[in-house]
């Protein structure tokens, strides 16, 4: 089983042997969402038990990238707000304006959840 990240969502994608040209043919099985990546019922019945565990593998260790790509974030965002605040007092054009709308609401969406967790006042 062969996994194939395209956008939001990741191929599962079945290579099978075929002696008459002796090569392998691909050939996609199911879809899986990457913001939720579940096994539907659809998908089960067309899996073997050998893939459904490699599948199942594969969302495990998924999810464990997904949990340190978060806290990778969360320990570098000083670091990365140093360096965003030393580029915008050197950029002050339409570039600048465009990031920093789109900062601002993510800014005010992290103060509002450290608020209801309890970490800053």
């Amino acid at each position: 089983m062969h996994f194939r990240e395209r956008g939001q969502v990741v191929q599962l994608i079945r290579t099978t042997y075929e002696p008459g040209s002796k090569k392998g043919k691909s050939q996609i099985v199911g879809r899986l969402v990457k913001a939720n990546p579940q096994v539907s019922d659809e998908l089960k019945t067309e899996l073997s038990i050998e893939e459904r565990k490699e599948v199942a593998t594969w969302i495990e260790g998924y999810g464990g990238i997904v949990q340190l790509k978060r806290e990778l974030a969360a320990r570098t965002l000083q670091e990365q707000l140093a360096l965003a605040e030393e580029w915008f007092s050197d950029h002050k054009g339409d570039d600048a304006r465009i990031l920093a709308a789109g900062l601002v609401p993510a800014w005010v969406r992290l103060r509002l959840a450290l608020k209801r967790n309890g970490l800053v006042e």
